[in-house]
């Protein structure tokens, strides 16, 4: 019997993934790694949420868990919604997926049929288009550039809109160039994507790691958008919880029902010591969050240093997440595209990066400050010797 593959469903692997896989094959033969391409807040386990874990399994709290979440969890994280980011969940308009990207697929699947355009900004988190193609989407990428702060405008998104355009995915706190919207500019996108009757997926995942006292506005905090933006939120950035893998879903309660339902079809739900873990997280986020927050200023600060120390730029600071995306012309790289730079540096100086190929923009690399201080300073001194031996 032959097998036959339903070509529709092959997506390209994730060019993070790629690269980390390329770093960790090395690991395997003994050669040490310095990894600036993982976007997580490498830290260990808060104390708080190890007593967390520990005290969910001596309870026994090891069962299936109800689909949507364990009801504690989502109430805590309604509030925490609220108290943080002034948006006016309940309960019921809370889902707890495996992760946040989990929840982008869950809504793409559950919205999508053949033909549907999903407006995607470039630089673009490298799911999205393989998420929305894997369901018969058509990705509609609409450019940004560094100049412009990297930010799509209402006038941007009236351009690229038609008869066909379904979704808007807007990434706030942004992966890869870190860029945060203001109050005022999230306002005129959402009243242009109600104008064109778009569902609004708004990836807020990097909420809790903006710097610099910059406010963060979430899309979930304009009542006149209720029906139309759903949030996506998680654990793993705001609380160093990557792998822990409990993310959520906001928005209109009778599409939590339907995405419910794929859960309970699916995955049935988010483990159960995670989700505890993540009720631990949340009622203790005021103590959690800034530690975080503040350990990736920090490093962050460090990298800013070192990239304008080593090549003599002046680099700024990314507001939000884990990175800085960076003009390979400003290092000083020319004839070479983003993939063959970083293939280059790991496989010479054993330092891994992200092509700026991977999130629609060639001629840039995203370098991640999530790992620790060491690794940044060799990482760093690495990628300036594989550019000026």
């Amino acid at each position: 019997m032959t097998f036959h593959i339903n070509k529709q469903n092959i997506i390209e692997s994730s060019a993070t993934v790629a690269i980390n896989s390329l770093a960790q094959k090395k690991i395997s033969s003994g050669i040490k790694i310095f990894n600036l391409s993982v976007g997580e807040p490498k830290l260990p386990m808060h104390e708080l949420l190890l007593e967390a874990a520990v005290e969910a399994m001596r309870k026994g709290k090891t069962l299936y868990p109800p689909v949507s979440g364990i009801s504690e969890l989502k109430r805590s994280a309604s509030e925490w919604m609220k108290n943080s980011y002034d948006c006016s969940y309940k309960p019921e308009n809370c889902l707890v997926v495996n992760g946040g990207k989990f929840g982008i697929y869950l809504l793409l699947q559950l919205a999508l049929t053949k033909g549907n355009e999903v407006i995607i900004v470039s630089p673009y988190w490298v799911s999205y288009p393989a998420i929305t193609r894997l369901f018969g989407g058509t990705p509609i990428i609409v450019e940004t550039n560094e100049i412009e702060n990297w930010k799509l405008t209402p006038d941007k998104l009236k351009k690229v809109c038609s008869s066909n355009s379904k979704v808007l995915i807007l990434n706030n706190g942004s992966n890869p160039t870190g860029i945060l919207y203001t109050k005022q500019e999230l306002k005129e996108i959402l009243d242009v994507a109600r104008e064109y009757n778009l569902l609004v997926i708004s990836d807020e995942v990097y909420s809790g790691l903006a710097y610099d006292n910059h406010p963060y506005i979430s899309c979930g905090s304009f009542p006149e958008h209720q029906d139309n933006v759903i949030v996506i939120q998680s654990c793993s950035k705001n609380f160093a919880m990557t792998g822990w893998r409990v993310g959520f879903v906001f928005g209109n309660e009778n599409i939590i029902k339907q995405l419910t339902s794929l859960v309970g079809q699916s995955t049935s739900g988010v483990t159960t010591i995670s989700q505890w873990v993540a009720v631990a997280a949340i009622e203790n986020e005021k103590i959690i969050n800034p530690w975080v927050k503040q350990e990736m200023q920090k490093r962050r600060d460090l990298m800013a240093s070192l990239l304008n120390n080593q090549f003599s730029v002046t680099v700024n600071p990314p507001p939000s997440s884990l990175y800085f995306f960076i003009s390979l012309v400003k290092l000083g790289v020319k004839n070479m595209t983003s993939a063959e730079f970083c293939t280059r540096v790991l496989e010479k100086e054993n330092t891994a990066l992200v092509p700026g190929l991977a999130f629609g923009k060639e001629g840039y690399i995203r370098l991640s400050f999530g790992t620790d201080e060491d690794d940044l300073i060799q990482g760093i001194k690495n990628l300036a010797r594989s550019i000026h031996p």
